[in-house]
């Protein structure tokens, strides 16, 4: 190719409208990733994503909508990291949860770019409508599949019935917790002990260990008429 030839093409190629989209979104993370707040500017993602600064509002509504899909892309591909092996695990529902676990304190999950920019988004979500929408749906989607996991464990032959939706609560605050120390520190203990730790705190579950969890059967109709 003559330099004449190179110098004519244009500075900004074509994309197909979903790969752009993608394109944008990835560069958004980048942004976020290495600037902080900084990054969130349609300049700098443009300039990332190598394409003109109309191109944003183009395939987005404005810059908070561009970020709340990055927002949205990142935490779908956690929770499908996490969820993904532990469905896949048909039997014992201790052995899914361990895979559960396990996938969560992986070390692409603990990566530190991630928990960068997840401080971003947690600042904005307070000041982004848009931002809370999609926040409000992807955890609808972490209860759900940490729930379906917990169900599971409940229906097992000798485990003490308990609140599903209070362990769900207990069980994501230890997760959560165990994370944000990780990333904030890797040196303060190793990913492994933080699985220990969440098997741990099921099978304590399982065996009716935390009273408060423990659901307590009604009794019959007949036995409380009695009472009365």
């Amino acid at each position: 190719m003559r330099r004449s030839d190179a110098a004519a093409e244009p500075k900004f190629r074509r994309a197909p409208p979903d790969a752009r989209r993608e394109e944008l979104i990835a560069a958004t993370l980048a942004c976020l990733s290495r600037l902080g707040h900084e990054g969130v500017s349609v300049r700098r993602i443009s300039a990332e994503a190598g394409v003109s600064m109309g191109l944003i509002t183009h395939h987005f509504l404005g810059i908070d909508a561009l970020v709340a899909a990055a927002y949205e892309s990142l935490a779908e591909r956690l929770l499908a990291q996490s969820r993904g092996p532990a469905l896949a695990v048909a039997g014992d529902p201790l052995e899914a949860l361990h895979a559960y676990f396990s996938a969560s304190f992986a070390p692409r999950a603990l990566d530190p770019a991630i928990f960068r920019t997840w401080l971003v988004f947690w600042s904005l979500v307070p000041h982004s409508p848009e931002l809370r929408t999609v926040r409000e749906r992807v955890d609808r989607e972490t209860r759900a599949t940490l729930e379906a996991l917990l169900s599971r464990l409940k229906r097992m032959p000798g485990v003490r019935p308990f609140k599903v939706g209070a362990a769900r609560i207990g069980l994501s605050a230890l997760m959560d917790g165990l994370w944000v120390e990780l990333s904030l520190n890797p040196s303060s203990f190793e990913p492994a002990q933080a699985i220990a730790l969440c098997d741990d705190w099921v099978h304590g579950l399982a065996t009716g260990a935390f009273p408060a969890l423990l659901a307590l059967r009604r009794a019959p109709l007949h036995r409380r008429r009695r009472r009365r």
